[in-house]
C-alpha cells in the first residue's frame, strides 16, 4: 500500500522493510522533517499494518495507515528508494526498481565492488544481472556527491568502522603497508535470517570468519578509491554477545620518524569537522560500544607506543553502519544539512 508524500517532502520507499535495517530506516525516516515513507515492502508481511508490526511503534498514539506491500506493487515515482534487501536480491529486480526512482540508496552489498573476479567470489549474483546505469560507492564523510548516479552504494558496517580506523593513517602516509584489522560485531549484523543460534552466541566470544570475509576487499577498494593508496590487509571478524554494536581495531606499524604527535594531528585534521565522527584526542578516553548504540555517531581513537599504533572505532551497526548512514547520504544528495533527522545523542545511554 503506497501513499502520496506531502507537498515539498521527499517521497520515499523502503525495500525489504521488515528486517532489522528496514525497521531502523522506517523509524528514523518517520520522524525526519524532509522525508516521507510512502511505500515499504515485505513479501512475508504484505497487507499487514506497518506500525502494528514494528515493536518500536508500539507507543504511537496515531499509527500510520501504511501497510507492507509486495515488491511487485511498487509503482509511481519516488525521489529516494532505500534498498535493504538481502544481498543478491536487488540485482534481480534493479531495472524494475530504477524505473521508479531518482536515487536508489543501497544498503546491501551487491554493488560495493567493481572488480569482476572479486564480485564472482563475494557477490556472484551481481554478475548475473547487468546494470549499466551509474553506480557510486559513497562514504558520507569522504565521498563527493555524484548526482549522475542512479545507485548510491553505502559501505558495509564492519567495513566503514574499519575504514575510520585507517583513513587518516593512510591519507598522511604514516604507516607501513601491512595492516591487521579485526572487527567484533553484535548479532543484529547477521540479520533476522542468521544461522548463528542464540545459544552459541550468548555468554560467549568467538571467531566468526578469520579469513576471506567480503569486507576485506571493500576496505582495500575504499582506501584506493578515496586516497589512491592501498594496504595489505589481514581482516578477521568475531562474534559479540551483544544485539548491537561494532568495535573495529587496526594494528599498524608507523614509518620511521613518524611520531605519536603526527598520528594525533592526522586523526584530528581528518575528523574534527565531521559531525558524526568523535575523535578522542586524549589517551585518557577510548571508544566504547555502549556510548554509540542508538546513535549515528562513531567514536574513534588512536594510541601509539614507539612505532606501534592501535586505532579503534565503534559504531551502532544498524544506524551508523546502515540506516543512519543511508539517511546521512540521502541528506547530502538532496542538499539538506548532513545531520538532519539524525541528532539524537540522548539515545546512547550510559551507564
Amino acid at each position: 500500500m503506497s501513499a502520496n508524500a506531502s507537498p515539498g517532502r521527499i517521497r520515499t520507499a523502503i525495500l525489504g522493510g521488515s528486517g532489522f535495517t528496514g525497521a531502523e530506516l522506517y523509524r528514523l525516516l518517520s520522524r525526519h522533517p524532509q522525508f516521507e515513507v510512502a511505500f515499504i515492502s515485505s513479501e512475508s508481511r504484505a497487507g499487514y499494518p506497518v506500525d502494528k508490526y514494528f515493536i518500536g511503534s508500539v507507543h504511537k498514539k496515531k499509527p500510520s495507515a501504511l501497510k507492507f506491500s509486495k515488491l511487485a506493487e511498487l509503482d509511481g515515482h519516488y525521489d529516494a528508494i532505500f534498498s535493504c534487501l538481502p544481498t543478491g536480491a536487488l540485482p534481480e529486480i534493479i531495472h524494475q526498481v530504477a524505473e521508479h526512482a531518482q536515487y536508489i540508496f543501497n544498503v546491501s552489498g551487491d554493488y560495493r565492488l567493481s572488480d569482476p573476479t572479486l564480485l564472482n567470489e563475494h557477490y556472484p549474483k551481481t554478475l548475473k544481472h547487468a546494470f549499466e546505469e551509474n553506480k557510486h560507492y559513497f562514504i558520507p564523510e569522504f565521498s563527493e556527491v555524484d548526482r549522475s548516479a542512479k545507485v548510491v552504494n553505502l559501505p558495509g558496517c564492519m567495513a566503514v568502522a574499519s575504514i575510520y580506523t585507517l583513513y587518516p593513517l593512510v591519507a598522511h602516509d604514516l604507516i607501513e603497508a601491512k595492516v591487521v584489522t579485526d572487527a567484533k560485531t553484535g548479532s543484529s549484523g547477521g540479520g533476522k535470517s542468521t544461522s548463528e543460534h542464540h545459544a552459541e552466541r550468548a555468554n560467549n566470544f568467538r571467531a566468526f570468519k578469520l579469513h576471506g570475509h567480503r569486507h576485506r576487499p571493500e576496505i582495500e577498494y575504499a582506501l584506493q578509491l578515496h586516497l589512491d593508496r592501498t594496504v595489505q590487509l589481514q581482516f578477521s571478524v568475531f562474534s559479540l554477545d551483544l544485539p548491537r554494536g561494532i568495535m573495529a581495531t587496526s594494528y599498524t606499524t608507523l614509518k620511521e620518524q613518524v611520531s605519536a604527535v603526527d598520528v594525533k594531528k592526522a586523526f584530528y585534521s581528518a575528523y574534527s569537522s565531521k559531525p558524526f565522527l568523535h575523535y578522542f584526542n586524549s589517551g585518557s578516553s577510548s571508544p566504547m560500544i555502549k556510548t554509540v548504540v542508538g546513535t549515528n555517531y562513531a567514536e574513534i581513537g588512536a594510541y601509539v607506543v614507539g612505532r606501534s599504533c592501535v586505532s579503534l572505532a565503534t559504531i551502532d551497526n544498524l544506524i551508523k553502519g546502515a540506516a543512519g548512514q543511508a539517511i546521512q547520504a540521502a541528506n547530502l544528495y538532496f542538499g539538506f544539512p548532513e545531520e538532519e533527522g539524525l541528532l539524537f545523542e540522548g539515545e546512547g545511554a550510559w551507564p
